[in-house]
């Protein structure tokens, strides 16, 4: 009875805690939570639902209006643009590896040549905006101006996600088989009088159709295919790929740096807001007069606000202050300024608090945002940057995929065989560099005392020292590469001569 009892206590643990999770605290323990539970998930216990928030897209809108900072919330969403663009600066641009050095050179080329801003493009936008569409494309045949790198190497283009619908393989969701892209483009309807200049143009909505075999454009505004623009695709693949920020299995999407950082730069927002509203009351001062006469302080102070005539204060007449340094009064008058007090104070505490927030939430450190006291904690060599390097190094291991994706893009049209390359990125600070080289130093003096003593192999010698030689090799290529000992002299033959030294062997 006791393990029965102990089981059953368990049980109802458990229950109670999956229902707190799922509907508003202490729901669970309501007559009305209990039913709302079972008619939303049914008999079974646990849910047969998607999860929540699946297949939901970010609202494009909004992050790109935080990031240029037009929205309504303009006095605190001046924080987007550096969290998202610190992030791309430490990014930096990636170098790759292949075993074949033609093919090496060629798509470090591509990377660090011709793809660079669109790749720094690439990162800021899927950061943003939780997703990109990156589209590789090669210059027309016909431009006189295409130089044979251009046409060899080829060029990136970004696209906004919400004007890209992909359609994927139904076996294999890696193979994109249809992409279609909204554009806009420009059409001349008529030159009219050139000495006028009344040239009519349209703007029309074009889409691009681009499949595994053809480029095809349809004109949606006149309903009308321009086969003039159609081409064929001879690669066999359609040069488009999605890069997904943050990708979530539960989301089925990526996420944007920015969701997490909203509700901190609303409040910032409103707090500065109330507290500019508050400083025009409390930095002007309000005069206070203490007068037994009115009249004649009137008349003493403000001759032009006096009615001569009719001994009395003339109607809407106004008293200005300026020139007024002297002021008359009589033994029992007075005046002074009344001043509010001002709660800019504890409004400073709280933006400061909204800052580390804002901080927390986006693991970027307070000198990002040029909040930096000499000598302090919030110097830039402290625990604050850790987050932001974490940061940076998970984010160059989502953004793999898709480089290494254009490579083999770029290999495939180049007519060679796509080879999956190892990308490699640069150190984020120079003082990690100067740290990882003193270890990489200790960790080789050890290696080597222990191979002298036969304890470890070359093989495990190699094997140990690659991750920090990004471009080294297999131990098997390496030492295919590695040049032969020079051979030792021959000992010259027969006795020595009489005055000629002797030389001994090396040693």
């Amino acid at each position: 009875m006791n393990r029965l009892s102990r089981a059953w206590h368990s049980v109802t643990e458990m229950v109670a805690t999956d229902l707190s999770r799922i509907l508003p605290p202490y729901s669970w323990m309501s007559y009305s939570g209990i039913r709302g539970f079972v008619g939303y998930y049914g008999t079974r216990f646990w849910p047969t639902k998607h999860p929540a928030g699946e297949s939901s897209i970010v609202n494009y809108d909004v992050t790109r209006s935080l990031y240029r900072n037009d929205g309504e919330i303009a006095l605190g969403s001046g924080f987007a643009k550096p969290i998202v663009d610190v992030t791309v600066n430490f990014i930096g641009l990636p170098q790759v590896l292949l075993d074949d050095e033609d093919q090496t050179e060629f798509l470090n080329e591509c990377l660090t040549d011709h793809w660079a801003p669109q790749l720094r493009e690439m990162f800021t936008a899927a950061i943003r905006d939780s997703k990109c569409i990156v589209k590789l494309c090669w210059p027309d045949i016909l431009d006189p101006l295409m130089t044979i790198d251009e046409a060899d190497h080829g060029t990136l283009e970004i696209i906004a996600p919400d004007l890209v619908d992909i359609e994927r393989d139904g076996k294999n969701k890696n193979i994109i088989t249809r992409a279609v892209i909204h554009r806009r483009m420009n059409f001349v309807i008529s030159l009219g009088d050139p000495t006028v200049g009344d040239a009519k143009t349209e703007v029309h909505e074009v889409l691009e159709i681009i499949d595994r075999d053809t480029y095809t454009f349809f004109d949606q505004t006149t309903s009308s295919w321009l086969d003039s623009m159609a081409a064929p695709n001879r690669y066999g693949f359609v040069p488009v790929i999605e890069v997904f920020n943050e990708w979530d299995a539960a989301l089925q999407g990526g996420q944007s740096d920015l969701e997490t950082v909203i509700p901190f730069m609303q409040a910032f927002h409103d707090v500065l807001t109330q507290s500019l509203q508050a400083h025009r009351y409390h930095s002007t001062p309000k005069l206070k007069l203490k007068l037994t006469d009115v009249a004649t302080f009137i008349k003493n102070n403000f001759p032009a606000a006096w009615d001569s005539e009719r001994a009395t204060v003339i109607p809407q007449a106004e008293i200005n202050l300026n020139g007024r340094e002297v002021m008359f009064f009589t033994t029992e008058e007075d005046a002074e300024f009344l001043e509010a007090k001002s709660v800019l104070g504890d409004s400073r505490e709280l933006l400061e608090f909204l800052i580390d927030c804002i901080c927390i939430a986006s693991q970027t450190p307070e000198w990002a945002f040029m909040r930096v006291d000499s000598g302090s904690a919030n110097s830039d060599r402290n625990a604050q940057t850790v987050p932001l390097v974490k940061k940076v190094e998970r984010k160059r291991i989502n953004f793999v995929d898709p480089v290494q994706m254009l490579c083999k893009m770029a290999l495939v049209a180049k007519e060679l065989i796509p080879v999956r390359p190892q990308v490699t990125w640069q150190i984020v600070r120079t003082d990690d560099e100067f740290v990882q080289m003193q270890a990489f130093q200790q960790l080789v003096m050890g290696l080597e005392v222990a191979r002298t003593r036969g304890e470890i192999s070359d093989e495990t010698y190699m094997n140990s020292i690659r991750a920090f030689l990004p471009g080294m090799k297999a131990p098997s290529e390496e030492k295919k590469d590695i040049p032969p000992p020079p051979p030792i002299p021959a000992l010259p033959s027969g006795p020595p001569q009489p005055g000629t030294p002797v030389t001994g062997a090396a040693q």
